[in-house]
């Protein structure tokens, strides 16, 4: 190899771990985290189409009140 390559491929390498780097600092910011929380309930709640999945939204409903009344109960 020539000198010449193994230094692009250095560049390239540090260009390369500078984009990863970036993406991770991005993934573990609480706008990061935010955004990622946002997609997977999302898609909990929503067919791939759109559509919205009652029966999912009616029991994460009645989940919650269950928990809080029995909260109540306890405090």
């Amino acid at each position: 190899m020539k000198q010449d390559q193994i230094e692009a491929e250095i560049i390239a390498a540090r260009e390369r771990l500078a984009r990863n780097l970036s993406e991770l600092e991005y993934a573990l910011s609480s706008e990061g985290l935010k955004n990622r929380g946002k997609e997977i309930a999302k898609n909990f709640f929503t067919h791939p189409d759109g559509e919205y999945r009652i029966e999912r939204i009616i029991g994460a409903a009645i989940g919650t009140l269950l928990s809080l009344k029995i909260i109540r109960k306890i405090f």
